[in-house]
């Protein structure tokens, strides 16, 4: 099976860009369509199908024919799909790998901005599609109270404060590209978190690696992405609350104090807010995220010799 698109060699460069498409194929082809405009000749297009039961695979085949997506009979969440793309690029000699969103429209010069630096992991500025002048990310780094991760720029006006490249401990996983060897180093997207903070976990390991992750903001990506969060659903309130105590506790990674006080900022917060009802989905989320890395950690100290 292929998934090569758009498809050229460069001088040691080989540069795939993985896109996952569960029942968006319109915001796909725009995306893909971008890729192409981009002034950076050395890229594939690896198009990952998730499980989509619309008709995904029939519009996406006649708009980019020359691309043959792998297809996936269900969908195996974010990570499922994202990782099943990354091992394609890595196992067919990528040196470059590019993680991102079907929701976005890449920049004309955001590639070759992005692949020309030296960090191990480059990440561009993020902005809002329809609102361009409004930050959505420009990476992200530990807050010490209450002890989370929290993006910078966050619904912040453009302003040259943004414009500053940085080194990076954090970002989303919503654009970036690495290098081959930071997956061949510390692997892909944890499977056990699913679709929920499992960005951070990745940077977080990066980062302990040993590899540098930097924020290159003359790289820009639009999001499609709402400005106003609205009503979270039950199973998403559950996910986020279980996959909080799995990005802290797993390998017994932060002190527990930490999580804690975290929890219990949610909490208050979302009481304030008057989303009372919310509570109990988080909660269930944190006591099942307790159980799993209780159970996990006891039993990889198990296994040690």
């Amino acid at each position: 099976m292929t998934l090569e698109g758009k498809f050229q060699f460069g001088p040691g460069i080989d540069l795939a860009v993985i896109l996952v498409n569960y029942e968006r194929p319109l915001d796909t082809i725009e995306c893909i369509h971008s890729l192409l405009a981009s002034n950076f000749p050395f890229l594939r297009i690896v198009l990952v199908d998730n499980g989509s039961k619309d008709d995904s695979v029939e519009l996406l085949a006649k708009a980019f024919p020359e691309i043959k997506p792998v297809l996936i009979p269900d969908n195996i969440n974010f990570v499922g799909g994202y990782n099943t793309g990354i091992d394609y690029a890595v196992k067919t000699g990528a040196t470059h790998i590019f993680v991102l969103n079907n929701d976005t429209i890449v920049e004309p010069g955001t590639i070759q901005e992005l692949i020309s630096t030296s960090w191990d992991v480059s990440v561009p500025k993020i902005v809002y599609y329809d609102y361009p002048e409004i930050i959505w990310s420009a990476g992200a780094r530990w807050r010490r109270f209450p002890p989370s991760v929290i993006m910078i720029g966050y619904q912040q006006k453009e302003s040259p404060i943004y414009d500053v490249p940085e080194r990076l401990y954090y970002a989303t996983g919503c654009a970036f590209i690495a290098k081959r060897e930071v997956f061949e180093s510390v692997g892909n997207f944890d499977f056990d978190f699913g679709n929920y903070m499992e960005d951070y976990d990745f940077f977080y390991r990066v980062g302990t690696a040993g590899f540098e992750t930097g924020y290159v903001p003359s790289a820009r990506i639009l999001h499609k992405v709402s400005r106003t969060l609205g009503r979270v659903p039950t199973r998403q309130r559950y996910f986020i609350g279980r996959n909080t105590v799995l990005f802290y506790r797993k390998d017994n990674r932060f002190q527990s104090w930490k999580l804690w006080s975290y929890i219990f900022w949610n909490l208050i917060r979302e009481t304030i807010k008057g989303n009372i009802s919310h509570l109990p989905d988080y909660w269930r989320g944190y006591m099942d995220g307790f159980k799993w890395t209780q159970k996990a950690n006891a039993s990889e100290k198990s296994e040690k010799p």
